[in-house]
This record gives structure tokens, sequence and C-alpha cells, in this order.
């Protein structure tokens, strides 16, 4: 049973300019290490940053649309499944409240273009 959905965009041009401002702080401060290490050798990276930062967004909508509230951004963590797949790791806080949600799985869908990215999220049982 879908548990939660959620949906997020994001401009990839914003996201060019806050990597080109304060790529250490910002990108540390937002994104996972194993994240960091897959987005920026991209040709685009702007592109693939977004597209997470998207997914982390999506995915926090679709655990408060299951009832839970708050997170931290490296609490959400997109991974490659070995089909290429992007899906989603959860840690920390956002684990324990999507457990105690009875959150099983989160489907993910990732796309992006030269000006935007978007994520949906669902949260299932």
């Amino acid at each position: 049973m879908i548990l939660g959905l959620g949906i997020d965009l994001c401009d990839t041009t914003r996201m060019r300019r806050r990597l080109a401002g304060q790529p250490a702080g910002f990108v540390e401060s937002v994104f996972l290490p194993a994240e960091i290490a897959y987005c920026s050798p991209k040709r685009h990276p702007e592109q693939h940053f977004a597209a997470r930062f998207a997914a982390k967004e999506a995915v926090v909508k679709a655990l408060a649309a299951a009832g839970g509230e708050g997170a931290f951004w490296h609490d959400v963590e997109v991974i490659r499944a070995g089909d290429g797949q992007p899906t989603v790791a959860l840690h920390g806080r956002l684990r324990s409240l999507a457990d105690g949600l009875g959150v099983r799985r989160i489907h993910l869908s990732l796309t992006h273009t030269a000006g935007t990215a978007a994520a949906v999220a669902v949260a299932e049982d």
C-alpha cells in the first residue's frame, strides 16, 4: 500500500550558481560523499546534483504524507542499484521515522534537462 507520495523540482541554473559560489560548504552540507563522488565528474554536474536535491525533498515529502515530519539532508542518500536504477538509502532519524511508519520501500524516479531536475518518491509499506 502507498503510504506517501512526494515530488520536487530543482532549477539546474540555480544549482550551478550554488556550486560555483560555495562548492565545498554547500555540497558537503547537503550531499553525502558517495553522491558527491558520483555527481562531480559528470559533464554537467549541476544536473545530477539538482536531481539528487529534488530527490531528497521528494522523499521528505513522501514521508511527511505518511505522517512524519522533519529531516536532515544527510538522512536521505540517493544511490545506484546494481542495475543502475537510482534508489534511496535512509539514515539516522529518517530511517527511524520510516521504520515507525511502516515504510519498507521508497520508489524513486529522477529526470533532468539542461534547465530543470525533478524527482518523484513513493513510500510503500
